[in-house]
């Protein structure tokens, strides 16, 4: 009777490790999912400001008055940038002659836009 009351507790035994295995698979997996979600969030907002970052440098460079202005298209690493002066038409006065000037920064290899900045600026 001894024997058979010991087979039963040691098939119990396993069923109770294997309960604990699956629920540490289970909490591994979930701790996993949260850490690559944490760093692919941390690299895409560095991403974002690198690219806000190049956008507020384009826009510097275009808006100073150049004897060779800067191209309009250009890239910096795997980020693209284009910018753009246009007659802004928001202007009441006469008196002052606005351009608007606006840098888009792309993903060079996607193509997916990541900034947009405009900005107002005397015209020449």
């Amino acid at each position: 009777m001894q024997r058979r009351a010991d087979q039963a507790e040691a098939g119990y035994l396993l069923v109770e490790a294997l309960v604990a295995l699956a629920i540490t698979a289970i909490m591994a997996g979930m701790v996993f999912s949260t850490v690559w979600q944490s760093a692919h969030t941390r690299q895409h907002a560095a991403r974002h400001r690198e690219a806000i970052l190049l956008a507020r440098s384009v826009l510097s460079a275009a808006q100073v008055g150049q004897s060779a202005p800067i191209p309009a298209q250009g890239s910096d690493g795997d980020l693209a940038w284009s910018w753009r002066s246009e007659p802004w038409s928001g202007s009441e006065s006469d008196s002052l002659a606005l351009q608007q000037v606006r840098v888009v920064i792309t993903d060079a290899v996607g193509g997916r836009e990541l900034a947009r900045l405009t900005s107002l600026r005397s015209a020449p």
